[in-house]
């Protein structure tokens, strides 16, 4: 039996993820700051990386981090954000490297955030995985998560830039649907601005691909091979939702409530997967219409 050690394993993708991997014959050894018990004898929660001494791990999958959705963006919350990623990211590589662990592979979290926002809102230009990073927080967040990671050369790893995570039970996608059930937002700002997407099942099917992967390749864009925008995103899941929302959101009342924040709704790049289309990754959700009507089901 493979033993895969998940940090950020309660959280959304994490709990898909353990879902998974229990089925499919895996043992798990779960992180998690809060203390945590489980009758499941394929699972054991750890505390504190120092609990990793005499284990064996074969694989890692690295996803921890504070949501960067929850919170205004102040100082103190931005310094929290990179705590979460950056220290916890270069504890796990000491802990590994102290006690002498070596996985097959670690697959650890990034996020499309990384190349930034169109500053021009001149939104025809794809990103892929060569694609420049930019002098902003979101990016600069990524940057130092993503260089922690890939500065222990001893270990095989691979990054994931995650676009927004769809998914049943949980992730941001019901509060982006609530507007639109309530028939009273569908369109923000312009709505031009691009909305990059996965399924939380191709994500995880995305983890268990790399972590059997031997490519030279480090770099994984995890976002649907689609091309959409904010509106349609709205029009889609109102079709899909059987409803006719009737209001839109100016951008400049979105920027008093979330400040710099904001950049998240307003702004953004198209993103795609070229480095796993170019592996014959195989997706299971390539349009917004079914990945809706699965979850929404």
């Amino acid at each position: 039996m493979k033993t895969v050690l998940v940090t950020g394993a309660t959280g959304f993708i994490g709990s898909h993820l353990l879902e998974y991997l229990f089925s499919h014959g895996f043992y798990v050894v779960g992180y998690s700051r809060q203390k945590k018990a489980s009758t499941n004898t394929q699972l054991r929660w750890i505390q504190d990386f120092s609990e990793l001494k005499n284990l064996t791990i074969d694989y890692v999958v690295n996803l921890a981090g504070e949501s960067i959705g929850e919170g205004r963006w102040t100082a103190k919350r931005k310094q929290q954000l990179i705590q979460s990623r950056v220290v916890t990211t270069q504890k796990l590589y000491h802990s590994l490297e102290q006690f002498q662990i070596k996985p097959e592979c670690i697959v650890s979290a990034s996020a499309i955030g990384f190349y930034g926002i169109d500053l021009d809102e001149n939104w025809d230009v794809e990103c892929d995985e060569t694609s420049a990073p930019q002098n902003i927080f979101m990016s600069e967040l990524c940057q130092k998560w993503e260089a922690e990671a890939l500065s222990h050369l001893n270990q095989n790893t691979k990054i994931m830039r995650l676009g927004v995570v769809f998914g049943k039970g949980g992730g941001i996608l019901p509060q982006m649907l609530l507007p639109i059930k309530l028939n009273l937002m569908g369109r923000i700002g312009s709505g031009r601005q691009p909305m990059t997407w996965v399924h939380v099942d191709d994500v995880i099917q995305a983890i268990l691909f790399l972590l059997s992967n031997h490519s030279d390749q480090k770099i994984y864009n995890v976002v649907a091979p689609d091309h959409i925008s904010q509106l349609q995103f709205a029009q889609t899941a109102a079709q899909v939702l059987k409803r006719k929302p009737v209001l839109f959101l100016p951008s400049f009342v979105m920027k008093m409530l979330m400040g710099e924040q904001s950049q998240l709704v307003l702004n953004g790049q198209y993103v795609q997967p070229k480095a796993l289309l170019k592996e014959n990754f195989q997706f299971q959700y390539v349009d917004l219409t079914s990945a809706l009507k699965q979850i929404t089901n």
